[in-house]
């Protein structure tokens, strides 16, 4: 099979199945880090002789992430060499059977092993299932299937722990089971074929093939190459400071419930499955604020985190605090589509796979430290309360910042390509 050679264009978008399947590639990494979160305790029983145990334990949930955002800025290189959807491929078929190895290993540190290729083979997986997404889409058909993905991620975020956590009570092992759903995505995408997108502009035609799809959005200032990189910098410079002022509310919602004497630990539960939830919805809805351009939904994102911040820190009730915790989910469900789409509709074709392992890094890298720089100001200031109202702060002058720039809008910094395309 050949690839689909020299387009500059396309006349129409893939269909549902190609989106659908790309759907089901980023949350792999929730999967990966959640099922191993309930069962540390165990894992620390379960190898008493292995030396500085209590301290090694939480790299079985973290080093995926650290390992993805090592990897993230290859997918490009590679992506552009051998095609991003046969890396895809290549990478989950790594992925699907690292990520099931724990279940059988005997030796802790062969699990670390097995974890770190796993977090390896996302990093591979994620940019080029993003990548390929601005291939295949484009308009309001992009936007809603980059919303789908942070959507599908918050959904399944909240099953896995409840099942990972029930199957961790009858075995550790047994909390690894639902990585199986990587040899199914494996198959799926073996099966399904990439999508024929015709070219828009030239007289060749379209073949279905194994690598991805030479289309891009519609035409932008960008269509000839010149890659805008005031924009490219305001968004990367966006992915890092917005998730390290948005996420550290959910790690320190535990910690913020047992200082106000509000809940327990399964409050803390319900919470962050509250926050995944309306980070659900709030992904799913982004078609009503199409109209917005990308610097106002950003703004207004990490707007939602500030109030939400404010009513955690305030509340003396769980009503407040619970309204908090969804403000928060919303500002998580729409962060990650608002830039990813910004991202790809303002990329030119040849620099995507670049421009995609970038931005994941730099996400990543900040969703790791953030929560700890989160808990390092808590002990440092003997509160929970007092730490968010920083990140409170924060979240309001960020979103005034980036609302200001609406105001000048022939900045190239600030510029949003074009999103009314069905």
């Amino acid at each position: 099979m050949a690839d689909l050679a020299g387009t500059t264009g396309r006349d129409r978008d893939a269909g549902f199945v190609q989106g659908a399947l790309l759907t089901f590639v980023p949350p792999m990494i929730v999967v990966t880090v959640v099922v191993a979160v309930p069962i540390l305790p165990a894992i620390i029983r379960a190898f008493p002789d292995q030396p500085n145990i209590a301290q090694l334990v939480p790299l079985v949930a973290v080093l995926p992430t650290l390992a993805l955002a090592m990897t993230s800025l290859a997918a490009g290189a590679l992506g552009a060499k051998v095609g991003r959807r046969r890396l895809l491929i290549l990478s989950t078929a790594v992925f699907a059977l690292s990520a099931i190895m724990p279940i059988w290993l005997s030796s802790f540190m062969l699990i670390l092993v097995s974890r770190a290729v796993t977090g390896l083979a996302l990093g591979l997986m994620i940019p080029s299932a993003v990548a390929l997404t601005g291939d295949y889409y484009s308009g309001t058909k992009l936007q809603r299937w980059l919303g789908a993905q942070a959507g599908v991620s918050a959904v399944i975020g909240v099953l896995t722990s409840a099942t990972s956590g029930a199957l961790g009570e009858l075995n550790w092992r047994y909390a690894f089971l639902p990585l199986f759903a990587g040899a199914l995505l494996l198959v799926a995408l073996m099966v399904v074929r990439a999508p024929g997108i015709r070219p828009a502009q030239t007289g060749q035609s379209a073949t279905l093939g194994l690598h991805h799809a030479h289309a891009g959005p519609p035409a932008t200032p960008e269509a000839d190459g010149k890659a805008p990189w005031l924009t490219l910098l305001s968004i990367f410079g966006l992915s890092v400071v917005g998730s390290a002022i948005i996420f550290p509310q959910g790690f320190e919602l535990g910690a913020l419930l047992h200082e106000k004497a509000l809940g327990s630990s399964l409050l803390t539960g319900l919470g962050i499955s509250l926050m995944a939830g309306s980070a659900a919805v709030a992904a799913f809805s982004l078609g009503w604020l199409r109209r917005l351009s990308a610097p106002a939904k950003t703004a207004l994102a990490i707007a939602a985190a500030g109030v939400g911040t404010l009513l955690l820190v305030g509340a003396t009730t769980l009503a407040p605090l619970m309204l908090g915790i969804a403000l928060v989910g919303v500002s998580h469900g729409l962060m990650n589509p608002v830039l990813s789409t910004w991202l790809l509709e303002r990329t030119p074709e040849r620099l995507r796979g670049h421009a995609v392992g970038v931005y994941t890094t730099l996400t990543f890298l900040a969703l790791f430290s953030a929560p700890l720089v989160a808990r390092w100001a808590a002990v440092d200031l003997g509160s929970s309360s007092a730490a968010l109202r920083l990140f409170m702060i924060a979240d309001f002058v960020v979103a005034a910042v980036v609302a200001l720039t609406l105001f000048r809008p022939s900045s190239p910094a600030i510029a949003s390509a074009p999103i009314e395309r069905s």
